[in-house]
């Protein structure tokens, strides 16, 4: 049986983390942890996350490919996209080791598009967080 993925919640709402992370726990069966802001999270990966200079420490959450980000687009400072272009810098295999997926509230078109045309990005899930859209992919991708 797999080892349930782990998820990683980049969001500048308290509440919002809150919540997501209750559901996630809750509907499947995983272990969160919550940032309040792109540079945190960043500092977060490169640390706890295990990645080095040129790969991934083999005993970190990217090793086994069950790291699962999701991150809104619309944050003060550095934005989800911003978060993006510095994970861009990171070895390809720690990208490997993880999906992404973008939340948002807007209905700006371009972010949408933007986000969904990432290469990084899995989906682009909106806001509030649909808990049985976000298992679908879950099953989708095998995770």
């Amino acid at each position: 049986m797999l080892k349930p993925a782990e998820f990683w919640i980049v969001d500048d709402n308290e509440i919002d983390r809150m919540v997501n992370g209750r559901l996630i726990q809750a509907a499947l069966d995983s272990q969160t942890k919550s940032f309040k802001d792109g540079p945190s999270f960043l500092e977060a990966i490169m640390a706890d996350g295990g990645v080095e200079e040129n790969d991934v420490n083999p005993d970190s959450p990217l090793a086994d490919g069950r790291l699962v980000i999701l991150l809104d687009i619309l944050m003060p400072g550095m934005d989800g996209f911003g978060v993006l272009e510095r994970m861009e810098m990171m070895p390809k295999t720690a990208l490997s080791g993880l999906t992404v997926f973008m939340l948002s509230a807007s209905l700006d078109r371009a972010d949408l598009e933007r986000a969904e045309g990432h290469p990084i990005v899995e989906a682009l899930l909106p806001k509030p967080l649909d808990i049985h859209q976000l298992r679908g992919w879950m099953e989708q991708l095998r995770l």
